[in-house]
């Protein structure tokens, strides 16, 4: 049976698949409002029709309230998480609840050591997010983006904690704490892998970053010195021209492998569709805007796409 997260995503992979998908193929028989409410940042809709939805954009740079909100609230969640498990804390009556009102689950899906595991990553990712977003990219002032971006982005990271947090054992159902799965096989045989492949994703999204603010940086004094869009060069955009979304997808596949749960496959599904369809735009805003761009670019999957 789906819960209320588990619909409202499926909802969203199909909703930006399928938006995505028109718009690549069908743009010109596609409503002015549908694609200046789908598009934002340097692929941002152009024409001069839909001005209405200028009163539910908001500035690109509130990207940073996504990171904020989520490193807090992964951080606050983690720790709870230790208290509960290593400290001998029992589980507020009133976060079951709300846990089983969001997810309706009795038993736990997962050991305590996949749950801790994939928060820790999870958490670590908001974290270094945080950080680029306040102290490293630039956002250009005249960047936009529509409301429903921002209120996905804030639903996206509370549904990621509440899934990781909510199918762990002890946080769903009664159970007795010398009776939950503290590890299982499955943890036990891809953790390690995952992990790996996670930090690696997480580093050259990282140097992706950075690669994209040097671009509007002073290389010595490190002052913002352009908001122009300039082409990316270097690491992995030799191969493609959204490194930084491959690396989203890689990373939370190494999640979902290690959270294998209903819940977290459709928030993945979302995912994947949102990087995929976001990708394809930036692509091909690159071969449009720039006649020397690098022909030899994938949009996102070397080989692929």
């Amino acid at each position: 049976m789906l819960n209320i997260l588990d619909i409202i995503f499926l909802g969203l992979a199909f909703t930006v698949t399928f938006t995505g998908v028109l718009i690549n193929n069908f743009e010109k028989h596609v409503p002015a409002f549908i694609i200046k409410g789908y598009r934002y940042g340097s692929f941002a809709y152009k024409g001069s029709e839909a001005n209405f939805l200028q009163l539910i954009e908001i500035p690109k740079a509130w990207y940073r309230h996504f990171y904020l909100f989520s490193s807090l609230f992964g951080a606050a969640t983690l720790s709870y998480m230790i208290f509960v498990y290593y400290c001998g804390h029992n589980v507020n009556e009133y976060v079951k609840i709300i846990l089983r009102l969001l997810l309706e689950q009795d038993e736990a899906s997962v050991s305590v050591a996949a749950a801790m595991i994939t928060m820790f990553l999870l958490t670590i990712q908001c974290v270094r997010r945080l950080y680029e977003t306040y102290f490293v990219q630039v956002f250009a002032k005249t960047s936009k983006m529509n409301l429903s971006h921002y209120l996905a982005g804030i639903i996206h990271y509370f549904a990621c904690i509440v899934a990781t947090v909510g199918q762990a054992p002890m946080f769903c159902g009664k159970q007795n704490r010398e009776a939950i799965t503290w590890n299982d096989a499955w943890t036990t045989t891809f953790v390690i892998l995952c992990s790996i492949i996670f930090l690696v994703s997480w580093y050259e999204q990282f140097k992706t970053n950075l690669i994209f603010a040097g671009l509007r940086k002073d290389k010595k004094s490190g002052q913002v010195v352009s908001e122009e869009h300039m082409v990316p060069h270097g690491r992995l955009f030799s191969n493609v021209s959204s490194p930084h979304r491959l690396c989203e997808i890689v990373m939370y596949t190494v999640l979902l492998v290690l959270m294998p749960t209903k819940t977290f496959f459709c928030i993945y599904l979302w995912v994947l569709g949102n990087q995929i369809q976001t990708a394809i735009q930036a692509h091909e805003w690159y071969l449009q805007t720039f006649k020397n761009y690098p022909k030899n670019r994938w949009a996102i999957f070397p080989q692929l796409l």
